[in-house]
C-alpha cells in the first residue's frame, strides 16, 4: 500500500522553529519539487507561516548556516524528510514602531546590522588597539640607522629593511581599503 505522500506526488521537510514543528510538502518533481525551489522561496514560504522576516532568519541544515538565497534546496543536501532549524523572530509591534516603514523586513536589516556593529566592537577592536600598542611600542623602541656611503652592505640591508617594512604597510594599507569598500551588512557574519 502507497503512503499519503507518493499518491500525493509530494515530499515533506521538517522545520523546527522554537517549540514548533513545521511539516513542508513540496512537489517531487518540476517548479515547488526539492530540485527547484530556492533558499529564499523556502525563506519566503517560511515568512507566511511564521512571520518571521526573511532577512531576520537563518536556516540551519546538517549543523551549517545555509547562506546561499540562490541554491536549490537539493543542492544544499535537503532531500525528503530533512529537518532544517529555523532561528529568528517575529518582530512585534513595539519593533517595527522603531522603523520608517514599519516593515518587518526593515526591522530584521536593523537588527543584522546591529549584531554586526557588536561583532565589531567585541572581535575587531580589541585587534585594531593591540595593533595600534605594537606598532607605537616598536617605533618608539626604533632608533634612526644612518649608514654612512661607504657601508654598501649595511646600506643594502637598510633598503631591505624599509622595502619589507613597506610591504607589511601595504598590507595592511589593503585591509584598510577592503574595509572602506565593503558595508557592515556586507561582512560575513
Amino acid at each position: 500500500m502507497k503512503s499519503l505522500e507518493e499518491t500525493q506526488g509530494t515530499q515533506k521537510i521538517i522545520v523546527t522553529w522554537g517549540k514548533e514543528k513545521i511539516h513542508l510538502d513540496f512537489l517531487r518533481q518540476g517548479a515547488g519539487s526539492l530540485e527547484e525551489t530556492t533558499l529564499k522561496q523556502l525563506k519566503e514560504r517560511l515568512k507566511k507561516i511564521t512571520g518571521v522576516p526573511v532577512n531576520g532568519q537563518k536556516l540551519v541544515f546538517s549543523g551549517a548556516i545555509m547562506k546561499d538565497d540562490t541554491a536549490t534546496l537539493s543542492s544544499l543536501g535537503i532531500g525528503p524528510s530533512s529537518k532544517v532549524l529555523l532561528m529568528g523572530t517575529k518582530p512585534d509591534d513595539k519593533d517595527l514602531v522603531q522603523t520608517t516603514t514599519g516593515s518587518p523586513e526593515e526591522h530584521a536589516l536593523i537588527e543584522r546590522i546591529s549584531q554586526s556593529i557588536e561583532k565589531t566592537r567585541t572581535n575587531l577592536i580589541p585587534q585594531i588597539e593591540s595593533l595600534e600598542t605594537s606598532a607605537s611600542t616598536f617605533l618608539s623602541n626604533q632608533n634612526d640607522v644612518v649608514c654612512p656611503p661607504e657601508f654598501e652592505t649595511a646600506r643594502k640591508k637598510r633598503r631591505e629593511a624599509v622595502q619589507y617594512t613597506q610591504g607589511l604597510i601595504d598590507r595592511v594599507d589593503s585591509v584598510k581599503d577592503q574595509l572602506l569598500h565593503t558595508s557592515p551588512t556586507e561582512v560575513k557574519n
